[in-house]
């Protein structure tokens, strides 16, 4: 008997093998998402770096991307305006056209608004809450509010406003690099409700990204969460906390510490050129696509 009938067999076998197509499938991504952020408009000359008329071209050019790639939904990473509330109806007219759900962030930015309008700015966003979580095919999302406890995100005079103020006042007195009323911070209460969502992943065997606007890494950076060091502390306590996305430094950069990425995104509004990505989702990696001069990375599990 010739020995060709067998070893055509046998790479036959081999090429439909059990372990062969569980490689091949791991080789598509579970799904994709698209990130943006910092497209702060207004109808303003630029100042500086912000170009801030020019976002309204790029929102559509990233809006028309994430549809053409058919991402399976998109999130914004804070300051979606600059200062006007009038401008959320320019951009929503833009952000309606996406093919797949937004999951909105809270920015700073996104408070520079009369009084009697930021008790508006969660519903405007089309935001339920402050802060929430969402899933996806084993993964759940995690998102922020960064300006929970700030001097500009509360009603004047309201018990986390006051609350806010002293929290800054203390961090000033301690010459804490990050005291800058353009930052923000996580109350109790969120962290308590973080907790109890961390804990849920663990016991569903989720993995878990964390979308904010504010950064924690590096470490002592200015533009960081009032409490990072606890926040940081937090999430890092979880094995199954994979990344921490966030806009608020509008330059890109990434970093890891104790087991998570940090990936901190190009802001829309900065310069003429585009920045925005889309992130295809594996069993143990994410791939950053960057678009225009956002950064394309690979994060393995740490």
């Amino acid at each position: 008997m010739s020995s060709k009938p067998f070893l055509c067999f046998f790479f036959v076998s081999l090429f439909f093998s059990p372990s062969r197509a569980f490689s091949q499938a791991g080789s598509e991504p579970l799904f994709t998402f698209g990130v943006m952020t910092d497209v702060q408009y207004c109808d303003c000359d630029p100042a500086g770096t912000r170009h801030y008329r020019s976002s309204l071209r790029k929102l559509n050019e990233a809006v028309q991307t994430f549809n053409e790639q058919k991402v399976a939904f998109v999130t914004h990473l804070g300051d979606f305006i600059d200062h006007d509330f009038r401008s959320f109806d320019t951009l929503t007219v833009l952000v309606r056209q996406l093919n797949s759900p937004l999951y909105q962030v809270l920015g700073n930015h996104d408070f520079s608004v009369g009084p009697d309008e930021l008790a508006k700015v969660p519903a405007t966003l089309g935001m339920k809450n402050r802060y929430y979580s969402f899933f996806r095919q084993g993964w759940r999302f995690i998102v922020l509010d960064s300006n929970d406890l700030s001097t500009y995100g509360n009603a004047k005079g309201s018990k986390n406003e006051q609350a806010s103020v002293a929290y800054l006042a203390t961090l000033k007195a301690q010459n804490a690099p990050n005291a800058q009323p353009w930052n923000g911070g996580l109350s109790e209460k969120q962290l308590q409700w973080l907790k109890k969502e961390l804990a849920s992943a663990v016991r569903k065997k989720e993995q878990v990204i964390v979308l904010s606007h504010h950064p924690l890494m590096p470490e002592n950076d200015r533009h960081n969460i009032w409490n990072d060091r606890e926040v940081r502390t937090l999430l890092e306590s979880y094995p199954n906390v994979f990344a921490y996305f966030n806009g608020h430094v509008h330059q890109k950069s990434h970093s890891t510490h104790h087991g998570i990425h940090y990936v901190t995104f190009k802001g829309i509004v900065e310069q003429e050129e585009n920045g925005f990505a889309i992130v295809e989702v594996y069993s143990d990696r994410l791939k950053i696509n960057g678009y225009a001069t956002e950064t394309s990375r690979v994060l393995q599990k740490l």
